[in-house]
């Protein structure tokens, strides 16, 4: 949508989007074409280009690290898409909350997880949960799908996002009953 952005207009552009007016109009253009669902991940924050983001969609998938500080960031979220409801009707809602960077392992990150599944209504916290893993880190270093890292089969981590990616498909209503059987991989 922009390619590569000048140093020095990044705060320019980045206040450019924060109305989410010049977003509305992609996301038409990109409906006019055929698509059922657009993808954008956003910078963390709730200013700029995230803002502009919100705003303009019709859903949200919060990926949630299971780390303290970023719990205080949750309740954040979760009252500025209120506020956007309460501007707005048809503004962003909350598809679910999708845990990350967890380890079942570790005292802390199970407190974590239960204090954010006290706070939330049960039907926004996804089932799937994606742990903490080196597949993961390595793809994301490299700028890759996670399937394509290793030029191979993909890693077990792989079917933790294909269980996601099913679970939204039927949150957001995106698979026909007569399809809900038929297994796709998601993950190239």
């Amino acid at each position: 949508m922009a390619g590569k952005i000048p140093t020095n207009e990044i705060s320019k552009w980045c206040s450019s989007l924060e109305d989410g007016a010049r977003l509305t109009s992609f996301f038409k253009t990109v409906a006019e074409t055929g698509y059922d669902l657009v993808i954008l991940d956003t910078p963390s924050g709730l200013h700029g280009p995230t803002e502009g983001i919100l705003r303009s969609s019709s859903h949200v998938l919060v990926p949630q690290q299971c780390e303290p500080l970023a719990l205080r960031s949750l309740m954040l979220t979760v009252d500025f898409l209120n506020q956007l409801q309460t501007e707005n009707e048809e503004a962003c809602s909350m598809v679910g909350v999708v845990l990350t960077m967890a380890d079942p392992q570790v005292e802390d990150t199970r407190k974590i997880v239960e204090e954010i599944k006290r706070v939330l209504p049960p039907e926004l916290v996804c089932q799937g949960m994606l742990p903490r893993d080196s597949a993961v880190i390595h793809a994301s270093m490299k700028g890759m799908p996670l399937g394509l890292v290793r030029g191979g089969a993909p890693p077990a981590i792989a079917l933790v996002f294909d269980q996601l990616a099913a679970e939204l498909e039927s949150k957001l209503d995106l698979v026909a009953p007569e399809q809900s059987d038929e297994y796709v991989s998601l993950v190239v």
